[in-house]
């Protein structure tokens, strides 16, 4: 008998939260045996019974290209990514399909109704999908009788379960290790997991307001009965929209959201006392049911701060954030020889007066600062060069050290840029002559229109003469009329 995709789905959510041991396979090869204990233990075997990787509530094991096993400590907070590849992935693939009504944009999209296939030995039902992400095709086959998916396809790949057995006592031990360990290295997390785990734990720290009511959507599931005498058993539950609810501080003022992440539309936004509540949901939510969810919350304790001082200390960040972001992109210690050849893909910004410290952080930021007004969306993006060993460098030394290489013009910052109110910039056309460039013909740009001159230098939409032209009896460009 023919299954839709909602009975083949609701196979696979009945493996849920269950204990489950199965034989691994890449593309038709045996690679090992995966246990894997809801919702965070797993262990996992090679093809000869080796363990390659381990992980508890606590602790994770994996093994290195060097034979050796690492040890690192979880992060509640820890970024994961598992791919299609893994056959980890085939243990929770429930989670590729939300149900349709949680709010959640679906990663996969159905592409045709389920099909009976068979995978190892076993019979099963297989869905095709479309990769909401990249567009292209996914198949997985769920097993008829467990509910275990048993495969997933995407391109040449081919995982694969074999032997599924569910509800397995299963000794604690083999989530743990103890043989010889070394702890993973420190280098091996980014800069930037790392403060955003910081974030995370200390988000977890702070007071949460508390919703204590949800619009349900009550689905019932017949289970057993008998349509002769009305006997019904029915499986009741309620199923609650996916939603994300922001707050902050009336007085304070909305945080911006910089998640690179897509977005749900706002559906309500109300203040209650101190706070300003926000829902935002992919899915559409009726006006009352938002009212009353904002009605129900529970709200937190606001920060003990007033709100004058906390403005006053995200100013403060902000600067302090701003310095850092210009101290790095300052180029302190960065050679010109380094930059000089190569495919000419970066516009330098080379300082040649050390006099003035203060000015040379005044010219690189506005050099490097976005346009204003309809032009707000371009900005210079510039290589600063920042050493000593440039100090006095002429344009003719310079014109020698390129030689016949890009980059095909350059930016200076030199003692008149610094000593002049309007700190105009030294552009130099360092291209070939036989090219059609003046080499060493040069005309200043005030930093305001510097995005102008390296946005179309840049990908050769006008030429350098086209600035020269455009520059004043002074010989400064601020802009075309």
């Amino acid at each position: 008998m023919a299954m839709t995709w909602a009975q083949v789905r609701g196979l696979n959510y009945g493996t849920m939260g269950r204990n489950l041991r199965a034989d691994m396979w890449s593309d038709g090869v045996p690679v090992g045996r995966l246990w894997f204990v809801p919702p965070t233990s797993w262990r996992i075997e090679d093809a000869a019974g080796d363990v390659n990787y381990i992980e508890n509530d606590i602790d994770e094991y994996r093994r290195a290209e060097d034979g050796a096993m690492v040890h690192s400590a979880k992060s509640p907070s820890r970024w994961v990514m598992v791919t299609n590849d893994s056959p980890s992935h085939l243990a929770t693939a429930y989670s590729q399909w939300p149900l349709d009504d949680q709010g959640m944009p679906p990663r996969l999209t159905q592409a045709g109704e389920p099909q009976p296939t068979e995978v190892l030995g076993r019979q099963a039902w297989e869905v095709r999908f479309t990769h909401a992400a990249s567009g292209g095709q996914v198949s997985y086959a769920i097993d008829a009788e467990l509910g275990v998916a048993l495969s997933c396809s995407q391109g040449s790949s081919v995982v694969e379960l074999s032997d599924p057995v569910l509800d397995e006592e299963v000794d604690r031990t083999l989530f743990t290790w103890s043989g010889p360990t070394r702890e993973e290295a420190d280098q091996s997390f980014s800069p930037a997991q790392r403060e955003y785990e910081a974030k995370m734990a200390a988000l977890g720290q702070m007071p949460q307001p508390r919703v204590t009511w949800l619009p349900l959507t009550i689905v019932a599931q017949p289970q057993d009965g008998d349509p002769r005498t009305g006997a019904l058993d029915l499986q009741v539950n309620g199923q609650a929209g996916y939603f994300t609810l922001r707050q902050w501080i009336t007085e304070i003022g909305e945080p911006e959201i910089l998640s690179t992440f897509t977005q749900p539309q706002v559906r309500h936004r109300e203040a209650v006392g101190p706070w300003t509540y926000e829902i935002r949901s992919y899915n559409a939510l009726e006006p009352d049911d938002c009212a009353r969810i904002i009605a129900s919350i529970v709200p937190a304790t606001p920060p003990s701060a007033a709100p004058e001082q906390i403005r006053e200390a995200l100013d403060r960040d902000a600067r302090d954030a701003a310095d850092a972001e210009l101290d790095e992109s300052l180029g302190t210690g960065r050679r010109l020889a380094d930059y000089l050849g190569g495919n000419g893909d970066v516009s330098l910004l080379i300082r040649t007066d050390f006099t003035d410290d203060a000015a040379w952080r005044t010219v690189a930021a506005a050099a490097m600062a976005p346009g204003v007004g309809d032009e707000s969306d371009f900005a210079a993006i510039l290589t600063c060069v920042n050493t000593p060993e440039n100090d006095g460098l002429s344009i003719a030394d310079l014109l020698e050290m390129i030689g016949d290489r890009p980059p095909y013009y350059v930016f200076i910052a030199d003692a008149t840029t610094m000593a002049d109110p309007e700190h105009p910039i030294l552009a130099v056309d360092t291209g070939a002559e036989e090219f059609g460039h003046s080499r060493g013909q040069t005309v200043r740009v005030i930093p305001s229109q510097m995005w102008s001159i390296e946005n179309n230098l840049s990908i050769s939409n006008m030429d350098f003469e086209d600035f020269v032209d455009g520059a004043g009896p002074d010989g400064v460009y601020r802009g075309f009329e």
